[in-house]
């Protein structure tokens, strides 16, 4: 029996909206990591960890904002995050913590408008490649840098962050390239 390419389609949409559901998990257990730790301040990650929850939840399943205007929220909260903490940090250097959260908004942003492209650029077109080697790169690079972290990092609540974030990174990353 043939598949259609309505069957593929529809097949298709599935995976990507499971892989949109397999992607909250790991970020909704990070924020609730930043959540748990009240061992230092952590009033901005918790916030920007939000705001990337919040975006992929309605990305993936309401569609209350354009997947532009989350891509604009995200880059500005970056912004404002790392203006903030490298505010709080001085000469202390900067936290790790803040400066994954900052990148992780950034990445976000690039998936969220992978994301809004969608069928309009596919990723196995001519003119979707850049795009597509962009996700893939920034994704990769970032769950790389959050398995480094997760593995080095004292306590288990930032473990798992770090483990949450880059698991997060790597599933939207896999659903905007389906």
């Amino acid at each position: 029996m043939r598949r259609t390419a309505t069957t593929r389609t529809v097949t298709t949409d599935l995976r990507v909206e499971a892989l949109h559901l397999w992607a909250i998990a790991p970020a909704a257990v990070g924020t609730c990591c930043v959540a748990a730790d009240r061992g230092r301040s952590r009033a901005p990650e918790l916030l920007v960890s939000l705001l990337m929850v919040a975006a992929m939840v309605d990305v993936a399943l309401l569609g209350f904002i354009a997947p532009v205007g989350w891509a604009v929220a995200l880059v500005v909260a970056a912004l404002v995050h790392s203006a903030v903490r490298g505010r709080r940090s001085g000469a202390a250097g900067l936290d790790r913590m803040a400066v994954m959260s900052a990148l992780g908004l950034i990445v976000m942003a690039v998936q969220v408008v992978a994301m809004a492209a969608g069928h309009a650029v596919p990723a196995h077109g001519h003119g979707g490649m850049p795009l597509a080697a962009l996700v893939a790169a920034t994704a990769v690079a970032y769950a790389l840098a959050a398995a480094m972290l997760a593995v080095r990092h004292p306590g288990i609540l930032s473990r798992l962050q770090f483990a949450g974030m880059g698991a997060a990174t790597l599933l939207m990353a896999a659903a905007a390239l389906v």
